[in-house]
């Protein structure tokens, strides 16, 4: 939303405004959105991911989520560009997406703090994909963390990969379910 923003208010000060493209109500595609899977179809979706599901992933115990936030940092590190290529690359030679790889990895590091093969976590969805033409140009709001369930055990890092990337482009066609609901259909 921000760079349409920023894309408009560029438009006015060169006094182009003309050229912009007619705004698209939000009512629209919250519209689409909402009618695109059935409230059926995100259920048994979600049961089929986290069957057996009866607690989520917390590494270092790290449970206490709902505080004041005073205890709460951010941290932020730059993926120089040589690793950022070598991550596309060791993706396309996968046949997967740079997404899928790295969705990997934190598993990969889920299941080695929690000592487990089975890891579920949040991954935020943007929440465009399957909004319909134009769902690139509405302002508003569209993003979802929707849990995500990854199991490592003995397959191949090939296979793990292959099954990450499927389940993402999967979770995409859900990107609008509610996380209330996705939690509910856990144990």
């Amino acid at each position: 939303s921000m760079e349409i923003i920023y894309e408009e208010i560029e438009a006015h000060f060169r006094d182009q405004a003309a050229r912009l493209p007619a705004p698209l109500p939000f009512r629209n595609f919250v519209a689409q959105a909402r009618l695109g899977v059935s409230a059926a179809e995100h259920e048994a979706f979600f049961r089929k991911m986290l069957c057996k599901v009866d607690e989520p992933t917390t590494p270092l115990g790290l449970t206490d989520v709902y505080g004041d936030g005073s205890k709460a940092g951010e941290a932020r590190v730059l993926v120089d560009s040589s690793l950022a290529r070598r991550l596309r690359e060791a993706a396309r030679a996968h046949g997967v997406s740079a997404a899928g790889v790295c969705h990997l990895a934190w598993a990969q590091v889920l299941a080695k703090l929690c000592a487990r093969t089975d890891v579920v976590f949040g991954t935020v969805l943007l929440g465009r994909m399957v909004g319909g033409d134009g769902a690139d140009r509405v302002l508003g709001t569209c993003m979802n963390t929707l849990p995500v369930r990854i199991s490592l055990g003995d397959d191949s890092v090939r296979e793990c990969v292959r099954h990450t990337h499927t389940l993402l482009a999967q979770l995409i066609r859900h990107e609008h379910a509610s996380l209330a609901m996705a939690q509910r259909c856990s144990l």
